[in-house]
C-alpha cells in the first residue's frame, strides 16, 4: 500500500510539474475557463459576462489589504525573539524527514483550527526551520505539510461558519441563528478535525516522501538565516538613533494595543480577519526589541505580500462573473436535483468544492451557494446545520489544489505551487472520502 500511494504521488507530481504553470499564469487560465462555462451553462452574453469580470476586479480590494496586511504583521510577530524561541522548542524533538513531515502537518492543522492565518504564516516558520535543520528532509514536501494543514481550517474556530450564528443575516431570515454546538461543536465535525488534522494527513505526508537521491533540501542561498542580533546600547546615540532603539516606545504602543483588544473582546467582539491582524501588530510590536527593527520586520514582510496584491484581483474578478451570470448557482442546483434529505450534505461537500476551485473564498462562496443549500434542505427535511457545514469543508477541500490560499505560504518559503500540489492530491482523495463517508452515515 505506501509504495501504491508513493508511486501514485509521484506520478501527480510528475504530471503537474509539467501542466502546472505559476500561481499568477493558473489564475489568469482560469478566469478564461470561467469566461466560457458561462457563456454555455447560463443565460448571460460574452458582453454582460466582460462587464461582470471588469466590475468584480475591485471586489475583494479590502480583503486583499486585510491578507497582505497579515502576511506583514503575521511575518513581523513570528520573527520577535519570543516566537523564535516558541518554534525553536517546538521543532527541538523533531530529528527525521518523517518527524518533520508528520510534525509540520500536525502543528500547522491545530494552528489553523484555532486561527486560519497562523497557521498559514506559523506553518510556514515551522518548515523552514526544519528544513535548515534536518538533513535529508525534502524542501518541498514539508512545505506542502505546512500547507495541508490547513485542510480543516473550515472545521475550527474561526471559519466561515461563524456567520450561521451572526445575528441580522440573510441566513437567519431563511433558517433562524444555528448555534456552534450545531456546526463546529458537533461529535461529527471534531472527529473529522481531529482524525484528518493530527492522524490521516500528517501521516500520508511521511507515505509520500521521495528516496533520497531524489530530495531537494532548502536552498540556503534563497532562504538565508538570519545573523544573531546585536544588542544596541542607548548611551551617546543620537536622538533619532535613541528613539529607533528604544524599546519603551514599543512597549507603550503594544501594551495600548493589548489594552484595547481586551476592550474589544470584553464587549462581544469576535475573532475576526481585522481583530487577528490587530493582534498580530500588537504582540509583534509588544515583543520587538526596538521600534526601528519592527519597522525592518515589516519591509521584509511586505516582500512576501506581493503575490497577494498581485493574483487576488484576478479572483476577485473571477468570482464577479461567477455570482453576476449565476453559474455558481447554476452548478449547486444542477447537484441540488439529485439530492436526498440523507445525502444533501454529501452533495453540498462535493459541489462546494468544486465551486471552491473558481471562488476560492469561503465568504463570497457562501454568498453564492449558501441561499440554494439551505433552502433545499428545507424543502427536503434535511439536517440544515450539517448541510451549511458541508458547504464550508467543500471550501477547504479543493484548497489543496488550488494555490489561491497557498501564495502566502509560498512567498514565505520561496517555493512555486506546482513544487508541492502533487503531494497534496493524495490529501484531497483521502479527505474527501473520509468527509463524505461522516456527511452521509455518522448518526
Amino acid at each position: 500500500m505506501k509504495k501504491l500511494i508513493k508511486s501514485f504521488t509521484e506520478a501527480c507530481g510528475k504530471l503537474v510539474d509539467k501542466i502546472l504553470p505559476d500561481a499568477y499564469l493558473f489564475a489568469v487560465i482560469l478566469t478564461g475557463v470561467t469566461f466560457v462555462m458561462c457563456l454555455i451553462f447560463t443565460d448571460a452574453t460574452a458582453g454582460q459576462t466582460f462587464v461582470a469580470w471588469g466590475d468584480g476586479v475591485w471586489n475583494l480590494l479590502e480583503f486583499t489589504s486585510q491578507m497582505a496586511t497579515i502576511m506583514v504583521f503575521g511575518y513581523a510577530f513570528s520573527k520577535t525573539p519570543i516566537m523564535e524561541k516558541f518554534l525553536d522548542k517546538m521543532c527541538h524533538y523533531v530529528k527525521t524527514p518523517k518527524q518533520a513531515y508528520f510534525f509540520t502537518s500536525a502543528a500547522s492543522a491545530i494552528l489553523s483550527w484555532i486561527c486560519w492565518p497562523a497557521g498559514l504564516i506559523c506553518g510556514g516558520f515551522i518548515a523552514l526551520k526544519l528544513g535548515r535543520k534536518i538533513k535529508k528532509v525534502h524542501f518541498p514536501l514539508l512545505v506542502a505539510s505546512a500547507y495541508s494543514g490547513f485542510l480543516v481550517f473550515q472545521n475550527g474556530l474561526t471559519g466561515t461558519h461563524l456567520i450561521l450564528n451572526t445575528p441580522g443575516t440573510w441566513s437567519e431570515e431563511l433558517v433562524g441563528l444555528i448555534p456552534p454546538t450545531e456546526t463546529f461543536l458537533t461529535s461529527w465535525n471534531l472527529f473529522i478535525s481531529l482524525i484528518l488534522g493530527v492522524v490521516v494527513v500528517p501521516y500520508l505526508m511521511t507515505l509520500v516522501a521521495p528516496s533520497d537521491d531524489k530530495v531537494i533540501e532548502l536552498d540556503i542561498d534563497k532562504v538565508p538565516e538570519e545573523k544573531p542580533r546585536e544588542k544596541v546600547k542607548l548611551k551617546g546615540l543620537a536622538f533619532n538613533d535613541w528613539l529607533e532603539n528604544n524599546y519603551f516606545i514599543n512597549l507603550f504602543l503594544g501594551l495600548a494595543l493589548m489594552v484595547y483588544i481586551v476592550y474589544y473582546f470584553v464587549n462581544g467582539g469576535g475573532l475576526t480577519i481585522n481583530s487577528t491582524n490587530l493582534i498580530f501588530m500588537a504582540l509583534g510590536i509588544l515583543f520587538t526589541p526596538t521600534p526601528i527593527e519592527f519597522v525592518n520586520r515589516c519591509v521584509e514582510g511586505a516582500h512576501t505580500a506581493g503575490g497577494v496584491i498581485m493574483q487576488f484581483p484576478i479572483y476577485a474578478g473571477i468570482q464577479g462573473m461567477m455570482l453576476t451570470t449565476g453559474l455558481a448557482s447554476v452548478i449547486a442546483d444542477g447537484f441540488v436535483a439529485i439530492s436526498t434529505a440523507k445525502n444533501l450534505p454529501m452533495w453540498s461537500f462535493l459541489s462546494a468544492g468544486l465551486v471552491n476551485v473558481f471562488i476560492p473564498s469561503g465568504g463570497s462562496q457562501w454568498v453564492a451557494q449558501g441561499p440554494v443549500m439551505l433552502e433545499a434542505a428545507a424543502n427536503l427535511g434535511a439536517d440544515i446545520p450539517r448541510t451549511a457545514m458541508g458547504v464550508f469543508l467543500g471550501n477547504s477541500w479543493t484548497n489543496m489544489i488550488q494555490p489561491f490560499w497557498a501564495i502566502p505560504l509560498l512567498s514565505i518559503a520561496n517555493v512555486k505551487a506546482k513544487d508541492i500540489i502533487g503531494y497534496l492530491v493524495p490529501v484531497l482523495i483521502a479527505s474527501g472520502t473520509i468527509i463524505t463517508l461522516v456527511l452521509v452515515y455518522w448518526p
